[in-house]
């Protein structure tokens, strides 16, 4: 069976799955070079299209994630593609502030925005202005008909194969499937901000069957943490990972407080987390109560309250259902501090936190619910190198073309002296075979360095990355030198850069760069030669000459771009930093 998935709402995406294995997956902001970029992914589906040879003739089921399009705001204009921090702001006090205290308010808010301010976004779909008028229930059947036909006629296929998916269901199940390990008995449990009229489920999982035995649309634990990131003058759906990285530096007893300020909000009822004393406008309560507060120590407290919470959820999961094992997944999975303090349970034995499990990762999620109910075996996920890849032939031509050997060094890119210049303490960036799928590069789209010199982190900012002074970088380690690095005494799988551990102090030295500067700690991607040969080579060669078995590893892209896709980007990028070496394909770009 031949699924195409589709995710078309915050950092869109499209997949493959042929006979239940993923074997291709895209995020759309990788073609259109803007971060998360929003709405139906033309350029992935038209690249999958192509790639793939498929057709009305050949495709089954193009599995669409998500079953609600109410919101004509966000499905008919990349709000969080396009929008700054000032226009979020401007849209609390705008739109949301009289929506929220029952006064009139601008219903086609986003679309008096746009023609004031992005006049040149073009739309996919093509609502009509008297949707606007239309009740919920109304709504939605006829969104339903406009989305199914647009589609349809873009892709050129029977409206019955376009098939509409749960959003929390897609969630659930490539948190569980992507697993290579999966365990018969499991927990999942997901939480984000919003999707399908739900923001949290707790599903068990016996035999491959999934039972759903809660879900709740009042845990907002992931639209608390989005509201603190916006108070804190950062962007939303986007930059929660700053504040995430900001929590550790914040005093306890700051911090504490901070946590006790959300306490008033939310409560448990069974394995639901719902309202308590919510406010109607959060962002106004977040205003009033944390003005007297520092931001290190705000950061610290609604990371402290979210760990809270999830460690009483999941507690609360494992007592009632009598299982240890789980997976998590949705948009608050991503905070890789969270996942560590559930890692860090007596009551966990295992917890699996898939690849960039936030909604772009839908696109998956809606293959394996297609396959699983049209019963066939969903396979796990080998690697997260599921993209586009360039060609040798690319390279060559692009080189040639834009007479490149002008201006740089052309040679082969030969591992041992590759890692030699990291050894010898310079930055390279790689950009080999297939591009990773999410937000996490793992090392074909990335830049490395040597992680034993703490001060390659300031010259890594002062090249190309201009990121936040607080923020860590992370580091690939390789399998065999695991042990030596990392505290994971349950052997938690770590190749996506998804769960932060502790490191042995006694080998810290040898990884420092890589690892948080103030608490220590590390999203490791722990790599084996079966995912990726070359990369393994290269860090094996690297270890040979300096006895460090791992490499700094931070996303190839300038401050604010997506990670780089093809060789125009790698180019562009290279040019307009401070880089010095960059390996193509297997070419060696050196600046004279």
């Amino acid at each position: 069976m031949i699924i195409i998935g589709v995710y078309d709402g915050h950092n869109s995406s499209a997949s493959l799955s042929i006979g239940g294995e993923i074997v291709c997956a895209i995020q759309e902001e990788r073609f259109t070079k803007r971060k998360n970029e929003t709405g139906f992914p033309i350029k992935s589906i038209s690249y999958i299209l192509s790639k793939y040879n498929l057709d009305n003739s050949n495709i089954d089921i193009v599995a669409m994630a998500s079953t609600d399009r109410t919101d004509i705001n966000n499905l008919q204009y990349p709000i969080d593609t396009v929008f700054g921090i000032d226009d979020y702001i401007d849209m609390m006090n705008d739109y949301w502030k009289p929506k929220l205290a029952g006064e009139d308010y601008p219903k086609d808010y986003a679309k008096q925005i746009f023609e004031k301010k992005y006049k040149n976004e073009k739309n996919f779909y093509q609502i009509p202005l008297d949707f606007y008028n239309l009740n919920n229930d109304e709504l939605k059947i006829k969104i339903r008909e406009v989305v199914v036909s647009n589609i349809a006629d873009f892709m050129k296929i029977d409206e019955d194969k376009i098939k509409f998916y749960d959003h929390h269901t897609c969630h659930a199940m490539y948190g569980y499937f992507a697993n290579q390990n999966k365990k018969d008995k499991t927990i999942a449990i997901t939480v984000d901000a919003y999707g399908d009229g739900k923001n949290q489920t707790v599903w068990k999982i016996e035999n491959n069957k999934f039972e759903l035995l809660a879900e709740s649309n009042q845990c907002e634990i992931a639209r608390l943490y989005r509201m603190v990131t916006l108070y804190l003058r950062m962007k939303p759906l986007e930059h929660e990972f700053k504040v995430m990285g900001l929590a550790p530096y914040a005093k306890d007893k700051y911090a504490n407080e901070v946590a006790e300020v959300f306490e008033e909000l939310l409560k448990f009822d069974g394995l639901k987390i719902v309202h308590q004393n919510r406010p109607s406008n959060l962002y106004e309560f977040l205003n009033e109560k944390l003005k007297y507060y520092r931001f290190d120590n705000i950061a610290g407290g609604i990371q402290n309250y979210t760990e809270k919470m999830l460690i009483e959820l999941f507690e609360k999961a494992s007592k009632e259902i009598g299982f240890n094992n789980f997976v998590f997944s949705g948009g608050v999975a991503m905070n890789v501090k969270a996942n560590k303090a559930l890692g860090d349970q007596d009551f966990v034995h295992d917890i699996f936190v898939a690849g960039s499990s936030s909604d772009e990762s839908q696109c998956i999620g809606a293959c394996y619910v297609a396959n699983y109910e049209n019963n066939i075996e969903n396979k796990p996920l080998q690697s997260l190198y599921l993209g586009t890849e360039n060609s040798k032939e690319d390279v060559l031509n692009y080189i040639k073309d834009n007479n490149l050997n002008a201006k740089y060094k052309i040679s082969d890119a030969n591992n041992d002296e590759i890692a030699q210049l990291l050894a010898n303490g310079k930055v390279v960036a790689r950009v080999v075979g297939k591009m990773e799928f999410g937000s996490r590069a793992l090392g074909n789209r990335s830049i490395l360095a040597n992680p034993s010199n703490p001060d390659i982190i300031q010259h890594i900012n002062e090249l190309i990355k201009g990121r936040d002074f607080w923020m860590p970088f992370a580091a690939t380690i390789l399998d065999s030198y695991e042990s030596k690095y990392l505290v994971n005494p349950k052997g938690f799988q770590s190749r996506y850069m998804a769960v932060a551990m502790d490191t042995k102090k006694e080998s810290l030295k040898d990884i420092k760069a890589g690892t948080h500067p103030y608490d220590e700690t590390i999203r490791p991607q722990i790599l084996t030669k079966e995912q990726n040969s070359g990369y393994y080579d290269l860090i094996e060669k690297f270890s040979e000459i300096t006895g460090i078995g791992s490499l700094l590893n931070t996303s190839y892209n300038l401050h604010g771009l997506p990670v780089v896709s093809d060789v125009v980007d790698a180019i562009h990028v290279f040019e307009n930093s401070g880089l010095k070496y960059l390996i193509l394909d297997d070419i060696l770009l050196s600046k004279i």
